[in-house]
């Protein structure tokens, strides 16, 4: 239909000119004409008959702003940002042109640019302010992580407009940053549904949806931005990511070895595992996973045993309110070892949009050596837990354990954690602090069950995100991350540990995930090691 009415439009632009087919003419007209049925193309999502038109004209005319100026709009819609970002400025060495200037700020910002783009957009607003250019700068210093100069550009903004819609932004973004979920989105609704048009609200509202695994609303959203604004990458590709999630099988194929090593402290764990996990969307809210794991475990004290492990587990998902889940496990064994069966739950709940609390249950097994493994040895664990998102840097958290063991011991370990984050992504670096007390009623002989045992740990860590684009869901992913962690406990044992993962989203369907641990303490009491290889494809 959009290229029926760009037809009947050049028809009546053709008539319309006098003298259109008089001697020296047709040249300008035809290119004229070109134009029109490029930014019909266009329109029409038909980019390359777009892109066929422009060369038509830049081939009689290779200076001509029109043509160059679509091509480069196309170049950056098909995110090749650095051809579009060399276009633009071509055409403004030639002549000056506001628009392209901004439009080149506009693709620099994509481009992760974000100084260059906030010199222009300041260009620009001495030039002549415009409370468009502004508030996108003010979103560009959001995008930018220099959340304290958003807000001062919005505030700025609103100051010289008076424009409400700017001052409810400003509010959802702030809303955004800071974690403050149900305000965000209330917020961003009301913002939408006064500018319907606001593509950086309805993105924003979109990745909270995605976030909080609000499937059905995300989509919408998504679509809606793509109704207004074809060209934008990111929905497309947050689109694309949403749907696979909510409607797609997600196979999780892995190898995992583990080793922990600690006579005093009763720990005899060699194994090696391989594991295949299915999850499959029943609908948006619902999703149930089935996973086998197969597990090679050597002891020093006893054979090598071979273990069977099948597990299902259903997740339901209300977001951005609560989150159940209940699972079951079966553990067989050879070398006439009975088998074991786990089961547990989890329930989230978000409280006072400022955090959630957790309550779990799990009775499970206990693995640290051969003889709980035989004869049967297990727990009921319950744990509470609180995390409070003071702001975008400042997390708190605290948490309860009392767990009853098949033997008839029982232990309590309160606990408390402070996370900082000094940056966010895409170079993400954070301090974590924990505190745990933890105490038994008995010491027992088979498993570590200290009394008065504290520990204090101090945990760094650095995420650099090497994305083409910016970090945000729908994105292929491609990040490092490293970590080191420091802890004593009351017994003065140090233990120093190093990890590493690396995480490629090849494509949207396709992830591949490495990781690597290792734990050493004071006095050789414990030496833990990990590492863990999976593959994860949506078909």
């Amino acid at each position: 239909m959009k290229k029926i009415i760009a037809y009947i439009l050049l028809v009546a632009i053709l008539f319309s000119f006098d003298g259109i087919w008089a001697k020296n003419e047709p040249n300008d007209k035809e290119k004229e004409i070109r134009a029109f049925l490029g930014e019909a193309y266009i329109a029409d999502e038909d980019y390359q008959s777009a892109i066929e038109e422009y060369n038509e004209i830049l081939k009689e005319d290779p200076k001509n702003v029109k043509a160059r100026i679509g091509l480069a709009d196309i170049l950056s819609w098909e995110g090749k940002f650095k051809d579009a970002i060399k276009l633009y400025r071509e055409v403004l060495r030639d002549e000056y042109d506001r628009e392209a200037k901004r439009k080149l700020a506009d693709v620099l910002s994509w481009d992760k640019k974000y100084s260059k783009t906030i010199f222009l957009y300041n260009e620009l607003l001495d030039e002549k302010y415009d409370k468009r250019i502004a508030c996108q700068k003010a979103r560009v210093l959001g995008w930018w992580k220099k959340y304290d100069e958003s807000l001062k550009a919005y505030r700025d903004a609103y100051r010289k407009s008076k424009d409400e819609l700017i001052a409810l932004e400003m509010s959802a973004k702030e809303a955004y940053w800071n974690s403050r979920v149900e305000e965000a989105i209330t917020a961003y609704s009301e913002l939408i549904e006064k500018d319907p048009e606001n593509v950086e609200a309805m993105f924003d509202l979109s990745q909270i949806y995605s976030y909080q695994s609000m499937w059905k609303q995300a989509t919408g959203e998504y679509e809606k931005i793509l109704e207004v604004h074809s060209g934008n990458f990111r929905a497309r590709e947050g689109l694309e990511k949403a749907e696979l999630i909510s409607s797609h099988i997600l196979s999780n194929t892995a190898y995992d070895y583990f080793e922990a090593d600690s006579p005093s402290r009763h720990n005899d764990i060699r194994r090696h595992s391989s594991f295949e996990e299915v999850s499959v969307p029943i609908n948006d809210s619902l999703k149930i996973t089935a996973a086998t794991y197969l597990t090679t475990r050597y002891f020093r004290d006893f054979n090598d045993v071979f273990e069977n492990n099948d597990a299902i587990k259903a997740v339901f998902v209300k977001g951005p309110d609560y989150r159940i889940e209940g699972f079951y496990s079966f553990f067989a064994y050879n070398k006439g070892i009975k088998a074991m069966h786990n089961f547990g739950g989890v329930f989230d709940v978000r409280i006072f949009d400022i955090g959630t609390a957790n309550f779990s249950y799990e009775r499970e097994r206990l693995e640290n050596n051969s003889t709980v493994i035989r004869e049967h040895y297990y727990r009921d664990r319950f744990k509470e837990r609180i995390d409070i998102d003071v702001n975008k840097w400042l997390k708190l958290g605290a948490d309860f354990i009392f767990a009853y063991y098949s033997d008839y011991n029982y232990k309590t370990e309160p606990g408390f954690d402070l996370l900082y984050f000094f940056s966010i992504d895409p170079l993400r670096f954070s301090v974590k602090y924990r505190y745990y007390f933890r105490e038994f009623s008995e010491k027992e002989d088979q498993y570590f069950s200290p009394k008065g045992f504290t520990v204090n740990k101090i945990t760094l860590n650095w995420r650099h995100y090497l994305n083409k684009e910016e970090v945000f869901f729908g994105a292929n992913d491609l990040y490092y991350d490293l970590n080191y962690e420091v802890k004593i406990d009351s017994e003065t044992i140090v233990g120093h540990g190093f990890s590493g993962e690396l995480n490629w989203d090849i494509n949207k369907r396709l992830n591949i995930n490495v990781k690597g641990k290792i734990l050493n303490s004071s006095a050789n009491v414990y030496n833990d090691k990990s590492f863990i290889a999976s593959v994860k494809y949506y078909f």
